[in-house]
């Protein structure tokens, strides 16, 4: 364990801040008309109360000085090589373009495919090496989250061009 730099110290106060801010709008969130066993605050407020726990214990490790090393931390995630490398702003700028075109076709496009279409660009801009098999799993995991939903919890989500085919 090394000590904690000032950059670990500010993340941990701004993550601990947003948790907070997270949790306290999760609050705001207006009870359905009909009563029901579970509203739809009950998920924000899970991840709100989850979030300012690990916030805080981040926060903890980060002004006791209970951080592990930039070395330790990349050879247990298995990313040595990244370590040295400089902030590449391009790809920054690159994955940003991803999510903006995500949002603008989310609802066009619906769920699956917008989704779909984002995860796969993702993985073209960040790593070339498994194609197939990380379409495959945007593929599977795209459409499976979007059938779990509007299937087994009836949730509404944008459909685009499936809607043509009746899903």
């Amino acid at each position: 364990m090394a000590t904690a730099k000032p950059e670990d110290r500010i993340a941990s106060v701004l993550v601990a801040l947003f948790s907070i801010a997270f949790l306290m709008g999760a609050f705001y969130i207006k009870k359905p008309i009909y009563p029901q066993q579970l509203g739809p605050d009950a998920f924000p407020k899970a991840i709100g109360f989850l979030m300012t726990l690990l916030s805080i214990i981040y926060l903890f490790q980060a002004f006791l000085g209970k951080t592990r090393d930039d070395d330790k931390r990349a050879e247990i995630i298995g990313a040595e090589d990244k370590l040295e490398e400089r902030t590449n702003f391009k790809l920054m700028g690159l994955v940003l373009l991803d999510m903006v075109a995500y949002a603008l076709l989310f609802e066009p496009l619906g769920f699956a495919i917008a989704t779909l279409l984002a995860l796969t660009i993702g993985v073209l801009i960040l790593d070339r090496r498994h194609i197939l098999r990380d379409f495959v799993i945007a593929f599977v995991g795209s459409f499976g989250i979007y059938f779990a939903f509007s299937l087994l919890l009836r949730v509404d989500l944008p459909k685009g061009p499936l809607a043509l085919l009746g899903l």
